[in-house]
């Protein structure tokens, strides 16, 4: 059952507000896979939203992921790639790439390789920032 915000005002361009979502960890943990669950919700309540990977988080956007067929729901870079489809835009922290060898043409297409800079400007302009 979703719930929407009866208060909310749609502003120019069709977004309220803006919120990062920052991942840490794997695709083998449930936080990651909350994380990208509720950016897809965010948009259901005109939230303009940007999911941030870092550390271990960098590979759940790497193509070709084949979970068991009983956990085929806890393939991240399937799900990223349908976040990027309705809007979501998807940050991969550069350095951390590099440090765990993942280039970038083993990510989904439409991620975006970012640095630290990048991440700073989208918290600044952004309303929250939730870190799982």
């Amino acid at each position: 059952m979703r719930y929407l915000l009866e208060s909310t005002v749609v502003l120019k361009g069709g977004f309220v507000d803006k919120i990062n979502i920052i991942l840490n960890e794997g695709p083998n943990t449930m936080r990651s896979w909350n994380g990208i669950r509720l950016a897809s919700g965010l948009l259901d309540v005109n939230l303009e939203t940007v999911v941030v990977l870092f550390d271990e988080a960098v590979f759940c956007a790497k193509k070709a992921q084949n979970p068991p067929d009983d956990l085929e729901g806890l393939n991240l870079g399937r799900k990223l790639s349908d976040l990027i489809k309705i809007g979501v835009k998807i940050l991969v922290c550069g350095s951390c790439c590099q440090a765990r060898g993942v280039a970038k043409e083993e990510l989904i297409d439409g991620i975006e390789i970012c640095c630290l800079t990048d991440v700073a400007n989208s918290i600044k302009t952004g309303k929250q920032t939730l870190v799982f």
